[in-house]
C-alpha cells in the first residue's frame, strides 16, 4: 500500500488538482515521472513496477481526456540515474546495472531535467500521451546482461 500510494495514488491526486487548474486557465502541461520499470518486470519490485506502469497509463488516459482543453500530459521514464541512492549501491550492483545500459553509464539528473524542459516547452506543442525514456538505450536493447559478443575475433562487427 505504501509503495502504490506513494508512486501512483499521489501522482493521480496531484495530476487531478493540476488538471482542474489548467482547464480553468485554458491549458498547460503536466509531466509525470514514471520509470522504465513501468515497462518490464523486475523481481521483488511488484508494487513499484505496477505503480509505475499505472503512471504510464494515467499519463496516456489524462492526455486523451485533457487534449480538448489544451492540456498536454506526458511522462518521463528514467532508468539508472546517478543519485545519492544509486551511489549507495554496492560496486558490484552498480557495475551489473551499467553492463545492461547500451550507453555504458548511469544518466545524470540534469539529463532528466532537460527532458522535462523539452516536454514543458513549445517545442513539444504537439506531443501528448507520450512516455519519454531517459535510459541510455536500456529499453531498446539493454535488458539482458551477458549477451554474446558478436564481433569477429579481430574486434570488428561480425
Amino acid at each position: 500500500d505504501l509503495v502504490v500510494n506513494t508512486d501512483l495514488k499521489s501522482v493521480f491526486l496531484c495530476c487531478q488538482a493540476a488538471a482542474r487548474q489548467m482547464v480553468a486557465q485554458g491549458g498547460g502541461r503536466i509531466i509525470t515521472i514514471a520509470s522504465i520499470n513501468g515497462f518490464r518486470g523486475v523481481e521483488n519490485l511488484v508494487g513499484y513496477n505496477v505503480a509505475k506502469a499505472g503512471v504510464v497509463e494515467l499519463t496516456r488516459t489524462m492526455a486523451v481526456e485533457l487534449a480538448q482543453h489544451n492540456v498536454a500530459v506526458n511522462a518521463i521514464a528514467p532508468a539508472q540515474i546517478d543519485t545519492r541512492l544509486t551511489r549507495s549501491l554496492p560496486e558490484g550492483a552498480r557495475r551489473r546495472r551499467v553492463e545492461r545500459i547500451p550507453m555504458a553509464r548511469f544518466g545524470e539528473p540534469e539529463e532528466v531535467a532537460r527532458a522535462a524542459l523539452f516536454l514543458a516547452s513549445d517545442d513539444a506543442s504537439y506531443v501528448t500521451g507520450h512516455t519519454l525514456a531517459v535510459d541510455g538505450g536500456y529499453l531498446a536493447g539493454g535488458l539482458w546482461s551477458g549477451a554474446p559478443d558478436l564481433r569477429a575475433p579481430n574486434g570488428t562487427p561480425g
